[in-house]
């Protein structure tokens, strides 16, 4: 099965990962970067006008259906894929007539945090089969015109796991601390994060420098972003992991809560039914919190309760490793895909 990958393709991306056991799976795989190289600035380049990104997506766009021509997938696989026009995709269809599938990490229908398009909103009905995070967001997916929506969770690759016995010394000095969160910086998460600065507390992301240097909680922003087999490291060695879910996940759940457990760190997440009985077992292989207050309580418990915060850490990687790596996903959408085209 011929299948075109239609992702961000960069180390520590889904794509990046994706590609490899799709093949295992016994797919023939191309990748289409639908960022690349059309809205990516070099460095010490300017920062493109308007008018130029519009070219640049129209040349992007000409791209994608010229690849589609060249190797004539079976199956078009987008991982998102928002800058893709809604006419593009329909001229694929039309013209080639490939199996459509999208497996949206997103909220499918927030313009204004520019998590997707008019066109992706557009595109909807044009997916064989649309893959969603959320359960909530199948009734929406069904009246924005979705032929066959799925609910499929996210995954973490094993493949960028360091066990706490790989770590080496100075990464264990780098990155160990009683309490970490990693992501990027949004007011939702510093509200959180301020509130909790007494505690041993890392802060590894993007825009934290936007926390003034005047608040206690600036002083714990280690250093930007860290990806792939570095953030296992992280995962590894520290001993609790908060997850902040954004208001697009708020009764779901995010790629953190498949990744933190899947490196074998102890996950302390904001509560939501799917994390604590569709995903896992709440208390018995993560723990969660709603206040403030829980928060800090979860936190002191944890820390002098070593012997249970390890074997929560131990259940959460063995669920994890059982149902949530990369390869569960992906083998039931090669097996849909199949399915759709009668092999």
């Amino acid at each position: 099965m011929k299948l075109l990958l239609v992702c961000e393709y960069w180390y520590g991306t889904g794509g990046w990962s994706y590609r490899g056991y799709l093949e295992q799976l016994g797919c023939e795989v191309e990748v289409f970067d639908f960022r690349k190289p059309f809205f990516t600035a070099g460095a010490g380049l300017p920062v493109v006008s308007a008018a130029t990104r519009r070219i640049n997506r129209r040349r992007m766009n000409a791209a994608f259906v010229q690849a589609v021509a060249d190797f004539r997938p079976d199956v078009v696989f987008f991982l998102k894929g928002e800058t893709i026009y809604e006419s593009a995709i329909r001229e694929v269809k039309e013209k080639y007539g490939p199996v459509l599938l999208q497996w949206y990490p997103d909220g499918p229908f927030n313009i204004e945090n520019r998590n997707a398009t008019r066109d992706s909103i557009a595109s909807i009905p044009l997916f064989d089969i649309y893959y969603i995070y959320a359960k909530s967001l199948i009734a929406p997916l069904r009246e924005s015109g979705a032929q066959r929506v799925e609910y499929l969770p996210f995954c973490y690759d094993p493949a960028m796991l360091q066990l706490p016995e790989q770590v080496s010394d100075e990464d264990r000095a780098k990155y160990a601390t009683d309490v970490v969160f990693a992501g990027t910086w949004e007011p939702m998460r510093e509200w959180w994060l301020e509130r909790i600065t007494e505690f041993d507390l890392s802060v590894w992301g993007n825009m934290w420098e936007r926390v003034p240097e005047t608040k206690p909680l600036r002083a714990h922003w280690k250093g930007n972003a860290v990806y792939g087999e570095e953030i296992s490291k992280l995962f590894a060695v520290s001993k609790i992991h908060l997850n902040f879910l954004r208001e697009q996940n708020r009764d779901s759940h995010n790629v953190r809560t498949l990744e933190i457990p899947g490196f074998g760190g102890f996950l302390l997440t904001q509560r939501s039914r799917e994390q604590s009985e569709d995903l896992y077992v709440e208390g018995k292989e993560i723990a969660c919190f709603d206040s403030v207050d829980e928060l800090k309580e979860k936190i002191r418990y944890y820390i002098d309760h070593e012997d249970e915060r390890l074997a929560i850490a131990r259940a959460g990687h063995e669920r994890a490793t059982a149902e949530h790596q990369a390869i569960h996903r992906l083998r039931r959408v090669v097996d849909d895909a199949r399915a759709l085209l009668g092999t």
